[in-house]
């Protein structure tokens, strides 16, 4: 797997997002630098989820769903005329909140799920894409004798670095990560964090967390949202020890949420 080059960068402007007629996104305006990693807080309903779905287009195959503005990725519109998105989500991967390996396939099949699909997959590779993802997730030492094993046989902590390897094995430049550690004990927990850590050195990371010292630890950044609206955004370590708006601080000191 060759190292992505250095993009991977998102620019935001002027979001709106809707599902029917409730608005769920009101004029986001957000940079999300490259190979960094942004955490997005903020209490349930508040357009976080949404938001990083925008990122993929994945929050247009809802019925009644749509958006305005733009959204950039390395300078292109990724909702103009004639962009595929599924290879767009090719290039801008997606882990979801529970874990959510094929249960029909084997460890080997869900690492090369995502190539079948993109029409990517290569049988001479294979061996090497499965190896080289796994390792990336940091998973290839614990199922390296046992590829032809069903997924869903492995621990939901292991689940969930299988769906990041399968996320990997299809070489992207965005990962985005949706509360990936909701339903984890604190153990398997620590290791998608360490994880994380060890991801941006390759990928632009953007992380969904209700976990505010899960977004200390592991963000570069933090983009605190409300109702829909971005509030406030800067680096992690200023936005928790002196934020600038109150109701960030209301929020990140248990107030209200």
């Amino acid at each position: 797997m060759n190292t992505p080059a250095a993009n991977g960068r998102f620019e935001v402007t002027d979001l709106d997002a809707w599902f029917s007629k409730k608005q769920v996104l009101k004029h986001v305006e957000l940079a999300l630098p490259a190979r960094r990693i942004t955490a997005i807080i903020g209490p349930s309903g508040c357009g976080k989820s949404t938001f990083i779905r925008c990122l993929n287009r994945m929050h247009e195959l809802v019925p009644e769903a749509r958006l305005a503005g733009r959204v950039l990725l390395d300078g292109a519109d990724i909702y103009a005329p004639g962009v595929d998105p599924v290879l767009l989500r090719r290039r801008v991967g997606m882990v979801f909140q529970k874990p959510n390996p094929f249960p029909t396939m084997s460890i080997r099949d869900n690492v090369l799920a995502g190539l079948r699909l993109t029409g990517a997959y290569d049988r001479g590779r294979a061996d090497s894409v499965v190896e080289t993802a796994l390792r990336g997730a940091a998973l290839w030492d614990e199922v390296k004798d046992r590829l032809d094993e069903p997924g869903v046989g492995l621990s939901g902590g292991q689940q969930q670095r299988l769906c990041i390897a399968r996320t990997l094995a299809v070489e992207p430049e965005v990962v985005l990560m949706d509360e990936p550690c909701s339903a984890l004990d604190p153990i398997a927990t620590a290791r998608i964090e360490d994880l994380m850590s060890e991801l941006k050195a390759r990928y632009t990371l953007v992380i969904v967390t209700h976990n505010m010292q899960q977004a200390a630890r592991v963000s570069d950044r933090t983009a605190f949202f409300l109702d829909g609206e971005l509030i406030e955004v800067a680096e992690t370590n200023s936005l928790f020890t002196s934020p600038q708006d109150r109701r960030t601080e209301d929020y990140i000191t248990g107030k209200f949420g």
